[in-house]
């Protein structure tokens, strides 16, 4: 669990957010990141995890997950959306963001589409937490996320891709990585 924590540690350092809370469900049982249970739940079929973001809440279901991997990139993705929604309310994120990315943000988090809506992907919100937990996962791991799902929107992607691996150094990266203590083996999972 220590592992989880440090790494969610580490993405909010990264990004100067205030840390999500994250709860965790596996085989019906979940538990916050610090181990005290917690009141289990129900996502969307269609979804591994989800955020609240107005209560900087993470909810993950970890039956959900093929492999650590997948849960770590989908961990970036969700915190991602944490750092949008204090970004809009001036904490964090803030400062990297255009101001107009900032406009689109605060519209589409008001009028946010589940995954079970046509044209979930699309969104702008989306894309740059698919491009975080890209960037995430060629920076820290030594793996591209596929994006295969993101049928439309690829341009946009793209600059939104290009746009965060502009905004963090690799000297940054390794500075948040030592402070958090996360240390990934590909043997632990």
């Amino acid at each position: 669990m220590n592992t989880y924590n440090n790494y969610i540690m580490f993405l909010s350092d990264l990004m100067a957010i205030e840390p999500p809370t994250v709860i965790y469900q596996k085989d019906g049982k979940a538990y916050y990141g610090n181990g005290r249970k917690a009141e289990s739940f129900q996502l969307k079929p269609s979804a591994k995890a989800t955020t609240i973001v107005k209560e900087n809440r993470i909810y993950v279901d970890l039956d959900k997950f093929k492999d650590e991997i997948d849960l770590y990139l989908s961990l970036a993705h969700e915190v991602r959306h944490c750092a949008q929604y204090q970004a809009i309310n001036d904490v964090g994120l803030a400062d990297i963001a255009t101001p107009e990315m900032l406009k689109i943000w605060k519209k589409e988090l008001k009028e946010y589409k589940g995954s079970e809506n046509e044209g979930y992907e699309a969104q702008h919100i989306e894309l740059d937490a698919f491009a975080f937990a890209w960037f995430i996962g060629v920076s820290v791991f030594g793996v591209e996320l596929h994006l295969n799902g993101v049928r439309s929107g690829k341009q946009l992607l793209s600059r939104y891709i290009q746009f965060i691996s502009n905004n963090y150094s690799l000297e940054e990266l390794r500075d948040c990585l030592e402070y958090s203590g996360f240390a990934y083996n590909r043997n632990q999972a």
